[in-house]
């Protein structure tokens, strides 16, 4: 598996920004029909090409093809489909009342276009990623400039020639690299922004979004918690926590981080999950599970595992093959549990009292996402009352956020603004107040001078 960019173009990032701007002024990006021919020619082109994207995720990241049809190349197609179906009906100006001292007028909210718009992707499902948030950009009717990540070099070249063929450079480009490119970014003015990836980093566009005053939505992450309660069925638990936390080697923002079980429970947990990682995963390494992206990724996972680690199978250190691991009895202050961990690592923490749980929990900063497992629905909702989160997910995980339907994104330190859908377009868009009068007679009038109107008008204001 290659990591290292090859060929990559020399951009000048500041005259390809004032194409883009020019191309926005001039108003064909706000055509809806334009935006919806251009949507679904992206449509088939990514289906075109869907092969050869599976061939690059599994180069950058040992993908196995039917994870990665499905979270990345289906994921992308289903959104275009549901944009396209319904764009016309988001984009309708919403009529509104007007007081009965405007008449006759006519008021509307419109949804307008940034213009400029920056996209800076993550590497943990780089296509998806990438072009979900730009798909609803483009929805919108804004130019973009997207930035893939450059730990999936593979894919983000067949990024570029995919969007090359389809979009004008002046509407939709990619610009390909490393931090460098990064930071010669951070030192343009874009008229919306959006970052998907770390905290640390995550702040920075945040500052350079303040300096233009302009709207940025991040995607952070966090460690999202999964609660199991003491009435919950097991056996379907466990299969659902296993298939979701090990997708992707465990990298995935909304995976859950680690699971707290009541210490009455957390053995017959263990056995259960063992036999269910042992059942997906018989061999090692298995090709039904994605590898770590980097070495320096891999090494830091390998020194969070403890050696009282339960672990299924074996690692291969030059594959970067980190084989499925659980922690039992992780200790809340050990390493595992101070960050967030972004790998196929999970470990257990036991809790005696579901109210001292919550209060730790609601302790730490929001995740991007929280699971609760119980038959009853008071428990559920006392668990999702208690912790903050940018989404909740009852009895099974990555549910929500796999939901078109639904808004994704985080609160606090998991980040900001939403997408996916409908939340896309109006996320890329800003309401705009629109109110028109005619020229007819001004029957409530409002002008000097005023004596002896204000009790007359009083009778009326009310």
């Amino acid at each position: 598996m290659s990591k290292e960019p090859v060929n990559i173009p020399v951009y000048d990032i500041p005259a390809l920004l004032e194409a883009q701007r020019v191309h926005f002024d001039s108003g064909q990006t706000r055509n809806l029909e334009n935006r919806i021919q251009v949507l679904e020619d992206l449509g088939v082109a990514i289906a075109n090409q869907s092969d050869a994207l599976l061939e690059a995720l599994a180069e950058d990241m040992g993908k196995p093809p039917l994870e990665a049809y499905l979270s990345e190349v289906y994921f992308l197609l289903s959104e275009i489909r549901l944009v396209v179906k319904r764009l016309r009906r988001w984009s309708r100006p919403r009529r509104v009342g007007n007081p009965f001292y405007f008449f006759p007028s006519r008021s509307e909210v419109r949804r307008e276009p940034f213009g400029t718009t920056l996209i800076v992707s993550a590497w943990n499902y780089p296509l998806q990623l990438s072009l979900a948030p730009a798909i609803s950009a483009i929805a919108a009717g804004n130019v973009v400039m997207l930035k893939p990540s450059e730990s999936a070099p593979e894919t983000a070249r067949l990024i570029a020639e995919i969007i090359g063929s389809v979009f004008a450079e002046e509407h939709f480009t990619v610009v390909q690299g490393g931090p460098e490119i990064g930071s010669n970014l951070l030192r343009e003015k874009f008229d919306s922004w959006f970052y998907t990836g770390s905290e640390r980093i995550g702040r920075l566009y945040a500052e350079a979004a303040a300096r233009c005053i302009a709207p940025i939505t991040l995607e952070l992450g966090g460690k999202c918690p999964c609660v199991i309660a003491s009435d919950v069925d097991l056996d379907i638990a466990v299969q659902r926590i296993i298939s979701g936390k090990f997708i992707n080697a465990g990298q995935t923002c909304i995976a859950p981080d680690f699971v707290a079980i009541p210490e009455a429970l957390q053995q017959a947990f263990l056995e259960k999950a063992t036999a269910a990682l042992k059942s997906a995963y018989p061999e090692s390494p298995s090709p039904d599970l994605a590898r770590i992206v980097n070495q320096e990724h891999y090494e830091r996972l390998s020194r969070l595992i403890p050696d009282e680690a339960v672990r299924i199978g074996k690692d291969s250190p030059h594959q970067r093959y980190l084989a499925p691991t659980m922690i039992p009895h992780a200790d809340w202050d050990s390493p595992v549990m101070e960050e967030e961990i972004f790998g196929p690592i999970l470990p257990l923490v036991t809790y005696q009292s579901l109210e001292e749980l919550l209060a730790r929990l609601s302790a730490l900063p929001a995740p991007l996402a929280l699971y609760a497992f119980s038959k009853d629905s008071s428990t559920l909702e006392t668990i999702a009352g208690a912790v903050q989160s940018g989404s909740v997910c009852f009895n099974d995980v990555l549910k929500q956020g796999t939901n078109l339907n639904l808004p994704f994104g985080g609160v606090g330190a998991s980040g900001m603004g939403r997408y996916r859908g409908q939340a896309g377009f109006d996320n890329f868009t800003y309401e705009r107040a629109v109110t028109r009068r005619w020229f007819s007679r001004d029957f409530f009038a409002v002008a000097p001078p005023y004596q002896g109107r204000l009790k007359t008008l009083r009778k009326f204001m009310k």
